[in-house]
């Protein structure tokens, strides 16, 4: 075929491309004035930097130097392991953190109310959401509800006694889904900046839910850095107190005796006082070194705690991040005129072959195959053969 051929083609069917893009047009722009307007709300954060094997360097606030605790049997060094910038991102889409994010409340812009996110997703859809459940997203409403049949009943949700959830709940599911999909967050690799990227309905809609986001976050940070310190200061807080229990109760009952018993005269009596002297001594000694050791851990678990400084902070934003009409409409009439073009092509193609009369019986067989009664001839067919 000759590009005469092809600008002849084009000129016998340019009503028909015409009219495609224009169908094609007029779609983009519907689809550009009925899509919801979406507004993307930014912020970065940076972890501080931590000396490795240097602990506090300069010792504590108030110009206790680390060379003055250290006669006292504490330590301030000791490189932190924990976690780095690169996996800020999975910490920030944990479940834990969207979780605590979706039951916090927002101002939603077609809510009447303040409500958790979770109420939101989970409201009843109004008459617009149900025709569209039904028509457009039939096949993704169909999927839900076979789901939900295949699947049975969802696991029961319920929570520990410190209150973090074991199973999330039914709601609480569908929340963490729709709110995964609107934050995202990337890591500058030299500089360890993090930058988080959360898009909602409405701009001061999409700067909450990132400052949202921001302080669980932190706190989950937080939390995972200092687990195994905290865990540890209980422990020893639990052992110290036990220690300061003994040691009074030793020193009640060298009291004791010493007031019934002045003058010990007796070998006996000797005896028992050096042994009740020996416990409060040994309780002491143990009390000491409780001590020191829980000073040590809470000098670790604050040495420990991470520094996650907001670089910039969440505002709402002046302009919408989507739709986008002006690229929408376009896309829309350059597929148009491809699938004119593309329409005029197969049509020219069909004329041709119909003028050979052996490819004229080609075609009639390849129309009653595709057409409603050949559908319907085929499956009986199917049907009695799998009967038989």
């Amino acid at each position: 075929m000759s590009l005469l051929d092809i600008l002849l083609v084009l000129a016998r069917n340019k009503t028909i491309i015409m009219r495609t893009a224009l169908v094609f047009t007029l779609l983009g722009v519907t689809y550009a004035l009925l899509a919801p307007e979406e507004f993307t709300s930014e912020a970065r954060v940076v972890r501080e930097a931590q000396q490795e094997g240097g602990g506090l360097s300069g010792g504590l606030p108030g110009g206790i130097g680390g060379g003055a605790l250290s006669g006292l049997g504490i330590s301030l060094g000791g490189a932190a392991s924990g976690l780095t910038p690169q996996a800020f991102p999975d910490v920030l889409q944990s479940r834990e953190v969207r979780l605590a994010v979706v039951r916090d409340t927002f101002r939603f812009p077609d809510a009447e109310r303040s409500m958790t996110y979770i109420d939101y997703v989970n409201r009843p859809p109004g008459v617009l959401g149900v025709v569209l459940n039904y028509t457009i997203k039939l096949p993704w409403t169909l999927k839900d509800a076979l789901g939900g049949v295949i699947s049975g009943p969802p696991a029961p949700a319920g929570t520990t006694e410190a209150g973090e959830p074991l199973i999330p709940s039914e709601a609480e599911d569908e929340a963490l889904k729709s709110i995964s999909k609107k934050i995202s967050a990337s890591v500058d690799e030299e500089t360890g900046l993090m930058t988080i990227s959360v898009t909602a309905g409405g701009p001061q809609l999409a700067s909450d839910l990132a400052k949202s986001f921001l302080d669980r976050f932190a706190t989950r940070v937080r939390e995972i850095r200092t687990e195994k310190v905290r865990e540890r200061v209980q422990f020893v807080e639990g052992r110290f107190e036990e220690a300061e229990q003994e040691l009074e109760t030793a020193e009640e009952r060298l009291a004791q005796f010493l007031e019934r018993n002045q003058n010990p005269t007796t070998a006996t009596l000797q005896f028992r006082r050096d042994r009740l002297q020996r416990q409060v001594s040994f309780k002491e000694q143990l009390y000491s070194e409780l001590q020191s050791q829980l000073t040590q851990t809470r000098l670790d678990l604050q040495r420990r705690q991470p520094v996650v400084t907001v670089v910039e902070k969440p505002v709402p934003p002046m302009e919408r991040s989507a739709p986008a009409r002006t690229t929408i409409v376009l896309l829309c009439i350059l597929l148009g005129g491809f699938a004119g073009i593309g329409f005029a092509f197969l049509r020219t193609f069909f004329k041709t072959q119909e003028d050979q009369p052996e490819e004229r019986k080609k075609l009639e067989e390849v129309r009653q195959a595709f057409s409603p009664n050949g559908f319907l001839k085929n499956i009986k067919q199917y049907v009695g053969i799998s009967g038989n």
